[in-house]
């Protein structure tokens, strides 16, 4: 049987179950590039022309660049593909999904000016607008070739020095689920006869692996993912002297996310494990968001906008079970659980300028930095203490994100318009991050994704006249990622002799094409 070095448990068992991880904070605080047509056309890269629905939950200034009200609304289709290597092994997942981008209405109206009518407030203007911020829908599915390393190493690992009879139901007399000291996958694991307990001559208990030393497992992995963050914002903005525009906005954010995941080992002698996970997040949050545009010159918009940390209250539950296969068969089932808490998005700086060739076209570039090594796990009563652990390393599994993005227009005539854009995003994790599981957890999705960085690739053309226009887009996002079934960095310190988890490498491709239809009044 593998052997496993057992050292001093470094967490103490606590009476509060954690849940929440660095990774599931990154999760929802990561933005997108999602909008109207002509906005995603042009890669987002908007914040210093304004004058667009999307741009203005950018930069609110854009919203004084309207001179006629607006009602407009977009449509999104979706067609995904995502391709993995594991072990020498290519998988492929599908998904399409059709959505609503956006709603807006924009009250255009002017106000006091001089004699000339070219100075001071010429302008003061108000949105309504639903703005869909990102999709996290995904499908995943990864297969693998055969390794020595196994779940069942770090179940055991996992579980360290608990006495077997914490883990065992004892009817009418103790439920180890409703332990509060105990990991739930160590209850299931004990209960699948996944690994073995040996105890020493002073009485403590160990873990090890029900495989052989050299056995091999085939691991298998699938995901799907549905959901989304909504904003539903009211804004103001003023035009001084076409010079200067100033707008802010007032943001309501909707997170709703459900995960159903599947990990499963065939056993090179005989036997197997599945195990599934269910998990749903759902809450909202509160921003403000303060912009404004500076053109020097006909031909020249300089931009600066600043949005505030959004604070989330978020309600997650949990679900989980296990079919084994091993000296016997069976299924458990966790009875279930889910937590409050809060998450603070840092707070992200959108820098931005463009260059009007008059009516002819345009080149816009925007440079957002989002600090997500200062987001901040909460109780729901926001007490940062009880996630002291998760916060102290946030820096050590989340980067500072910079996000570029290009932008170009050229008119073809007074009415059709061709676009095109370019964007990047950096790395959002660290190569060397980690999911730690805390030792109390009542989580058992055990995986986590290292993100490697984004590009977004874009393009499109619309047809405009004086009360109307319709745009088309096409924005193809990939979506670099290193998969990992679990965590064996602490597993393979403790005993080199193990071997460490090969990770997948994960490139998912989103083809958006996008519709937007509007009227100017």
């Amino acid at each position: 049987m593998k052997k496993i070095l057992i050292a001093v448990a470094v967490i103490l068992n606590c009476s509060m179950i954690m849940a929440q991880t660095e990774f599931d904070a990154f999760k929802v605080v990561q933005t997108d590039i999602n909008g109207t047509a002509r906005y995603m056309s042009m890669a987002g890269a908007f914040g210093a022309l304004g004058g667009d629905a999307s741009a203005i939950k950018d930069n609110p200034a854009g919203l004084g660049i309207y001179r006629s009200s607006e009602f407009s609304g977009t449509v999104n289709l979706l067609s995904q593909s995502s391709t993995s290597k594991w072990n020498g092994v290519n998988g492929t997942g599908d998904l399409y999904n059709t959505n609503l981008n956006s709603i807006s209405l924009v009250f255009a109206s002017p106000t006091w000016r001089n004699e000339s009518g070219t100075q001071g407030l010429l302008s003061s203007n108000f949105s309504f607008a639903y703005n869909r911020l990102k999709n996290i829908n995904r499908s995943v599915n990864i297969k693998s070739g055969s390794a020595i390393s196994s779940m069942t190493d770090y179940m055991a690992y996992f579980t360290n020095d608990i006495p077997k009879n914490d883990l065992t139901y004892v009817e009418n007399s103790y439920e180890p689920f409703d332990n509060n000291n105990i990991p739930w996958i160590s209850i299931l694991a004990k209960e699948g006869e996944l690994m073995n307990e040996s105890v020493d001559n002073n009485g403590a208990s160990s873990w090890s692996s029900i495989l052989g030393s050299t056995e091999s497992v085939t691991p298998h992995y699938t995901v799907y993912e549905k959901g989304y963050v909504d904003e539903y914002s009211m804004g103001w903005a003023g035009n001084f002297s076409n010079v200067f525009y100033f707008g802010t906005t007032l943001n309501l954010q909707y997170l709703n996310y459900s995960s159903v995941s599947n990990y499963s080992e065939a056993f090179e002698a005989n036997g197997g494990l599945n195990l599934n996970n269910e998990i749903t997040t759902r809450g909202a949050g509160v921003n403000l968001k303060v912009g404004a545009i500076f053109s020097p010159l006909d031909f020249l918009r300089i931009g600066l906008a600043l949005h505030t940390p959004t604070i989330y209250t978020l309600s997650d539950n949990y679900d989980a079970n296990l079919d084994y296969d091993t000296t016997i068969s069976g299924y458990i089932k966790t009875p279930g659980d889910g937590s409050d808490y809060q998450i603070q998005s840092p707070m992200k700086i959108n820098l931005s300028t463009a260059f009007l060739a008059g009516k002819k076209g345009l080149i816009s570039v925007e440079y957002n930095y989002d600090k997500y090594s200062t987001t901040r796990l909460r109780s729901e009563t926001g007490d940062a203490s009880e996630f002291e652990d998760e916060n102290s390393t946030m820096g050590e599994v989340l980067n500072d994100v910079r996000t570029i993005k290009i932008g170009g227009e050229y008119r073809l005539s007074d009415n059709f318009s061709l676009r095109a854009g370019y964007a990047n995003s950096s790395a959002g994790n660290k190569a060397d991050a980690a999911k730690l599981m805390r030792y109390n957890t009542v989580r058992t999705d055990t995986e986590y994704y290292i993100n490697n960085g984004i590009n977004y690739l874009t393009a499109g053309f619309g047809y405009h006249e004086s009360n109307w226009f319709v745009d088309f887009a096409y924005m193809n996002k990939i979506v670099d990622e290193t998969f990992y079934a679990y965590n064996t960095n602490s597993l393979v310190t403790l005993n080199p002799s193990l071997t460490a988890v090969n990770p997948a490498s994960i490139k998912t491709s989103n083809n958006n094409m996008v519709v937007t239809l509007g009227f100017k009044f």
